[in-house]
């Protein structure tokens, strides 16, 4: 057989599956909404910690509202979606408690899928199998968007894929799976993580799926979609791509960096609507507090006098800030206290945190739910672990010094960023006694 005559049978073998696409979605159309959308929701969002210690990653919440349900938000506008599949594991009651209590009025079918153990990408795929149709709609749990994904399930009708994925542009791509097409937006290139991107197109983490690529998945185990399953076919050129309209806003809530870039696209939305801040019913603002929007205050907060509230924060539910704190380019979650004089900048606190008086957090500080930090303490940098007591005797810090250089002999007799030397001291006799791992170093000394 020559090439020619190949590619010919390809282009036979193609237009016979694209008949049978078209039928079935002309049936789709005819029967009304059949198809299942899969939300991937069992991950640990290790990366995320300590925020998702406390919480399955697709219940990390932006503004107050769980990502899991803006995704159902989106999803019920979506006519060919009848049912959605929650694919859990880590803390799956956290999100059964929360859809029972929050989504009864639902207009679709929400089924939950537990996985027996962590399965990954395509583990987690292959257990739903026998609840799917042909043709269905895979969504990351951990994906903040606003896109419109019957753009994508219109798109996988008209090509001649088993997978379409919704791609979008990013600054940092070596984070993610760098994906390359051609004029038709057939996938001809997939590389997961690389060190040296060709592109900055990256998978969006939203698929709709042909089930026929489950078929030689194996079930009950670790097996990874993006690594494993996808370059497969992205070989036998059966993978298509759809590109994310310019307009529209995506985020991988994977780190808390990330969780702080969807709160600045979220308060921008607001801001279009709303003005440069919101203040919600039931919290009270008096007339000496200064404001510097965008800045949402959610329900039943309560803020002191003379206090100033700066660009890109969020005051949750029923958290107190008591007179003269100072905020700035922060996430209060929710029932947080902040006593007086404190000065919390470019930080995350979780629920129920107690800041107490004249402390410091900055520098992308993230307190775990129910922390408490006692009085006149710097928390530079740190992540602090659920419901722990940093004391008068504690001052957690993060330097960015190479793990092999973290001891005292070798460390500079100054603190290199500036820290008031009782704290750096304390630093140093920590590092004497017991010296950071490389696992401590990359976890942004979590304590």
């Amino acid at each position: 057989m020559n090439t020619n005559e190949h590619k010919v049978k390809g282009v036979q073998r193609w237009s016979y599956l694209t008949a049978v696409k078209y039928i079935s979605f002309q049936l789709l159309i005819i029967i009304g909404d059949v198809m299942k959308a899969v939300i991937l929701a069992g991950g640990f969002g290790t990366r995320l910690r300590p925020i998702s210690s406390t919480r399955p990653k697709p219940m990390v919440p932006v503004l107050g509202k769980p990502n899991l349900q803006y995704l159902l938000e989106n999803l019920e506008k979506i006519k060919e979606i009848d049912e959605i599949i929650l694919s859990v594991h880590y803390m799956r009651g956290e999100i059964r408690e929360f859809i029972e209590d929050n989504m009864a009025d639902y207009p679709k079918d929400i089924r939950f899928v537990n996985d027996p153990m962590p399965l990954e990408t395509g583990g987690a795929l292959k257990n739903v199998e026998d609840f799917v149709g042909d043709e269905f709609l895979v969504i990351y749990g951990d994906v903040f968007t606003n896109f419109n994904f019957g753009e994508l399930i219109e798109a996988h009708k008209n090509n001649d894929g088993l997978v379409t994925v919704a791609l979008t542009k990013v600054y940092d791509p070596e984070k993610y799976g760098v994906v390359e097409i051609d004029e038709s937006g057939r996938v001809t290139g997939f590389e997961e993580k690389p060190k040296r991107p060709r592109t900055n197109m990256i998978d969006a983490g939203i698929y709709v799926v042909s089930r026929e690529i489950l078929k030689d998945v194996p079930k009950n185990r670790e097996v990874y979609f993006e690594r494993e399953v996808l370059p497969k076919y992205v070989s036998q050129g059966l993978v298509y791509g759809y590109k994310v309209p310019r307009e529209v806003y995506w985020v991988d809530l994977g780190t808390p960096e990330d969780l702080f870039y969807a709160h600045q696209i979220a308060l921008d939305e607001i801001t279009k609507e709303n003005g440069y801040y919101t203040i919600r019913e039931g919290a009270e603002v008096p007339e000496d507090v200064e404001i510097q929007g965008p800045v949402y205050i959610d329900r039943g907060a309560k803020i002191g006098h003379g206090v100033k509230i700066k660009a890109y924060t969020y005051v949750g539910p029923n958290t107190i800030v008591q007179e003269k704190a100072y905020l700035k380019r922060v996430i209060l979650i929710g029932s947080d206290i902040i006593k007086e004089k404190s000065e919390i900048k470019d930080s995350i606190l979780g629920e129920g945190v107690l800041v107490c008086e004249d402390v410091i957090s900055k520098e992308n500080a993230v307190l775990g739910d129910y922390s408490r930090i006692y009085d006149s303490l710097v928390i530079y940098g740190a992540k602090v672990l659920p419901w722990k007591k940093v004391e008068e005797y504690e001052a957690w810090i993060k330097l960015k010094l190479d793990p092999t250089k973290v001891r005292p002999e070798l460390t500079p007799d100054r603190c290199p960023l500036g820290l008031p030397e009782c704290i750096y001291k304390k630093f140093r006799a920590i590092a004497g006694e017991k010296p950071p791992c490389d696992e401590c170093i990359e976890n942004q000394w979590l304590f």
